[in-house]
């Protein structure tokens, strides 16, 4: 399979990273078997959970690395721009960047994560706008209502893996 698959890459000048590449067995587990190991790929991982009925089933949700390499970007962009734009401007792009997120890490079984994501980037936003001037902007409240009137992207599903 790694012969095969180097061929493939071969063809368009390109060649596997010997250590990163690995096989990884995830065969579903047996009576009596343990769980296969999880393993990233994508910025997803990948791991056996059940499901509603208890059955094994294949599961992803985003990779925890992943996770807070985002929410650091996140933090780094509204330090820097809090005060160089206006509000409007600042809440569109605030509000790009979440549905940029939510639109790839939108899969079945990961609307944890989204949720998640979703409330740590309004607090870190939350943050940096109060650090404009020395007086202010938002108390928790008037964010929340402001939030209200300029809703964020809902944290939905938009590809089905299953």
């Amino acid at each position: 399979m790694r012969k095969g698959l180097g061929g493939r890459l071969a063809r368009y000048k390109l060649s596997l990273n010997e250590n990163k590449t690995r096989l990884v067995d995830f065969r579903r587990p047996r009576n009596g078997q343990s769980r296969p190991e999880a393993f990233d790929f994508l910025g997803f991982t990948f791991y056996w959970g059940r499901s509603r009925r208890g059955a094994p089933l294949p599961k992803v949700k985003t990779s925890g690395k992943r996770m807070r390499s985002k929410l650091r970007a996140v933090n780094d962009w509204a330090r820097t721009n809090r005060s160089r734009y206006p509000l409007p401007y600042i809440w569109a792009v605030f509000c790009a960047k979440l549905r940029g997120h939510i639109h790839y890490y939108g899969v079945s079984f990961n609307s944890r994560a989204l949720q998640t994501f979703r409330k740590k980037a309004a607090r870190i936003l939350f943050k940096w706008l109060n650090r404009r001037s020395q007086r202010r902007s938002f108390n928790w409240k008037q964010f929340t209502l402001f939030i209200e009137a300029n809703p964020l992207p809902r944290a939905v599903v938009r590809h089905r893996l299953y």
